[in-house]
């Protein structure tokens, strides 16, 4: 059994796209929806998810509403999907549930609603507490609005509560980052995922900074923001147990760590994607062409492959080196060997420039690592060299 989660039991993953209005710089599947959720949609969800009926029901330890705006969800419509995934699935006891959340759609009502319904974990999409830097991100709700938010969800009493920033925007400096923290420091919250900000073709941020009406921090200028972050928030006492992820003991989320170390996941709605009983499959990333297959009662995949064992190796190494517990080192050997590589020619500039340790038959990444991982994990896929000749 894995020390985070039960390998028995799966996730389940409920994708809710619909946002009031569209960040300038998010790349994920997203409709602009003023007026919220749309009527139906949440009967779509259940159609889909009644396709997995099975006796005994699949067991479940873990459960993520994202987005887009799940918080758009009326309490109703939030305990109806609940109902209806633990009338299909065996929802176990101690699951964790989790809900994304923006902080203009939360209110003293709503936080109990969602707590009521079983709602275990709140993540709340906070940025930053820096007006010009919401401002880059085409963020609506003020840094007022996400401490009161915050402050609420503290007193409703969630088991946990995380808040997501951003790092490495256009304009940022380090005194932004510092006013965030400060104004975090004295919040009960037991997790923080701080991510450096990709920019993403045909977003209005990568417009904005190809065209140079604003400019990223330099690589060292962001380099040096990472390695503070980690200072401070280890310093304040939070574990830094993956490259953008951050826990007070016993905070890690569940679900994600999930992902990240080979767990199963079954995902529903449009752009959701699946790994279960050895297979991958993704939904399509168009609400229209999901609800079509539902409506018909077929199967909403569009995209599939099965996981070959070599596939697997290579998933668990690179993500699963993403997670201060590290890999096993006979995966990262066996895949690098698989690819006809010498393992030492392959392994000794991680060791020698401190990107990784070996520990009791692990390898893990440092804090360097953890700042340098697209590059490690790209050099150790499959095809880069060094090679045997």
């Amino acid at each position: 059994m894995s020390r985070w989660f039960d390998p028995s039991a799966s996730g389940l993953y409920i994708h809710v796209p619909f946002c009031t209005s569209l960040c300038g710089y998010c790349d994920f599947y997203r409709i602009e929806s003023p007026g919220g959720v749309p009527e139906g949609y949440v009967d779509l969800l259940l159609r889909e998810v009644n396709g997995y009926g099975e006796s005994p029901r699949v067991p479940v330890d873990t459960v993520f509403f994202g987005g887009g705006t799940p918080s758009l969800l009326g309490p109703g419509d939030l305990l109806k999907l609940l109902d209806g995934l633990r009338e299909v699935f065996e929802i176990r006891a101690g699951a964790e549930v989790t809900l994304e959340a923006n902080p203009e759609t939360v209110s003293r009502e709503g936080l109990a609603a969602w707590r009521e319904a079983g709602i275990t974990r709140l993540s709340m999409g906070v940025q930053s507490l820096s007006r010009p830097i919401l401002a880059a991100l085409e963020r609506h709700a003020g840094p007022e609005v996400a401490r009161s938010a915050l402050a609420l969800a503290c007193d409703a009493g969630f088991e946990h509560l995380s808040a997501d920033l951003m790092s490495g925007v256009p304009g940022q400096c380090r005194q932004d980052m510092e006013r965030t923290l400060e104004g975090l420091a004295d919040l009960p919250l037991d997790h923080l995922s701080v991510y450096s900000l990709d920019l993403h073709p045909k977003t209005r941020l990568w417009d904005a900074v190809v065209k140079g009406e604003l400019v990223l921090p330099g690589d060292e200028e962001a380099a040096d923001m990472y390695l503070w972050i980690h200072e401070s928030l280890v310093g304040a006492g939070y574990e830094h147990y993956e490259v953008s992820n951050f826990a007070r003991p016993g905070g890690r989320c569940r679900h994600n760590l999930r992902y990240w170390m080979g767990g199963e996941t079954i995902g529903f709605g449009p752009s959701a994607w699946s790994r279960f009983r050895g297979r991958l499959w993704g939904n399509p990333r168009s609400l229209d062409g999901w609800a079509e297959a539902v409506r018909k009662g077929e199967s909403a995949h569009e995209a599939g492959e099965r996981l070959t064992e070599k596939r697997q190796r290579e998933d668990r190494v690179i993500f699963g080196l993403r997670v201060s517990d590290g890999v096993e080192e006979g995966d990262i050997y066996g895949l690098l060997e698989e690819d006809g590589r010498l393992v030492d020619a392959a392994m000794r500039p991680l060791f020698d420039h401190g990107y990784v340790i070996s520990e009791g038959g692990l390898i893990k990444l440092t804090t360097l690592g953890f700042l340098m991982s697209s590059e490690i994990l790209t050099y150790l896929l499959p095809g880069n060299w060094p090679r045997e000749k």
